[in-house]
């Protein structure tokens, strides 16, 4: 079974479960949603509230700067320390400045072989569009990766080809607006479903 049907399978199960993602700025939200949520805590309310799995935790280890090789060096930290029963992972914007994509999967394999030993499921993230050249080719690795390792893929970088200007707070980063497009594509990726609460409580 792949993560993607694992992943469906835990969403409609009864069992609580533990949701970390880790990564670099884009996943922590810093500073260009102008104190608006970040993707993550908008997955947080819809899976939490809105599909009332009250007792799922929305884990977020992100930290601004991170690559693929600050994830490796502090995963127990970052991850695995959690628990987790699935793990969303989002890095290569700061690996596209400098490390080839050869270099990127090296470093990435281990990490996803780690979090799977320890039991989780893993989603991958491929970063959005942005002035680093190298960009489209990380986003291109990874989508391999996702299909090699069995991992699910959500595909950001595929969904903001289109992207409107509105969505970013600087060429790089996604402001308030990019967050909640990039939520809509993780839910819709990972097959979370549409509201369930009948109202409020």
């Amino acid at each position: 079974m792949d993560d993607l049907t694992a992943i469906g399978d835990l969403l409609t199960g009864e069992a609580p479960a533990t949701w970390v993602f880790a990564g670099d700025s884009i996943v922590q939200a810093a500073r260009w949603t102008a104190g608006a949520r970040g993707y993550v805590e908008l997955f947080s309310e819809r899976v939490r509230y809105e599909c009332g799995r009250f007792l799922d935790a929305v884990i977020n280890t992100g930290v601004s700067g991170w690559r693929g090789a600050n994830l490796a060096a502090h995963l127990d930290r970052a991850v695995l320390r959690h628990a987790p029963d699935v793990t969303v992972i989002g890095v290569g914007t700061n690996d596209a400045k400098d490390l080839s994509v050869a270099e990127f999967r090296a470093v990435l394999t281990p990490v996803i072989e780690r979090v799977r030993e320890a039991g989780s499921l893993v989603a991958l993230q491929t970063p959005v569009p942005g002035p680093i050249a190298a960009i489209p080719a990380y986003a291109e690795a990874i989508r391999e990766l996702a299909g090699e390792l069995g991992a699910a893929l959500v595909d950001h970088h595929a969904r903001w080809q289109d992207a409107d200007s509105r969505w970013y707070g600087d060429p790089v980063h996604p402001n308030a607006e990019g967050h909640r497009v990039m939520a809509r594509t993780l839910v819709d990726a990972l097959g979370v479903p549409e509201r369930t609460i009948a109202s409020d409580s």
